[in-house]
């Protein structure tokens, strides 16, 4: 009997929506990515700063956080929480950084389908706290529910260019 059911659901689930958010950047034409959007007065991310933080965000909350090591890509770091586009130095091609976010993805994968499901109510070791929770459940849970709200923005960018989303 499998060890890790409930952590191949988890994995099934962020994959489910990184398979959207994949189709939405296969919509993006690359002579715009890096244009952003004013939205009632206020800039919202390009897709280039998307696609890459997407790609920093699984490598941190589903492999480092985890436990695992990923650290080939150390410019991933200037995408992370909190970060100012403007202040990036590191823009490697477009075609680059969704290999990159391949890579990462395949990596996470690997990574939370070899967890056994009782590591999942274990304390995560990057002492994150999620509505008053610690545990390695809840940053996968956050990986999960994080990779839609930048999905959202790709769609509204797509919208806001002309570009049919469905």
């Amino acid at each position: 009997m499998s060890t890790n059911t409930e952590c191949n659901i988890l994995a099934d689930t962020f994959d489910t929506a990184r398979s959207l958010s994949k189709y939405f950047i296969s919509r993006l034409d690359e002579k715009n990515i890096h244009d952003t959007l004013i939205i009632n007065g206020v800039t919202v991310n390009s897709p280039y700063w998307i696609v890459a933080h997407l790609a920093w965000a699984e490598s941190f909350l589903l492999i480092n956080a985890l436990g695992g090591e990923y650290d080939k890509q150390e410019w991933l770091n200037e995408y992370g929480f909190g970060s100012k586009p403007e202040e990036i130095k590191t823009k490697p091609p477009f075609e680059e950084v969704k290999k990159i976010m391949d890579e990462v993805h395949e990596a996470a994968m690997k990574h939370l389908r070899s967890l056994d499901d009782s590591f999942l109510s274990e304390k995560n070791k990057m002492g994150m706290n999620f509505s008053g929770k610690d545990d390695n459940r809840i940053i996968i849970h956050h990986a999960i529910r994080h990779e839609p709200m930048h999905i959202g923005q790709l769609g509204w960018f797509l919208k806001a260019t002309g570009v049919e989303t469905f």
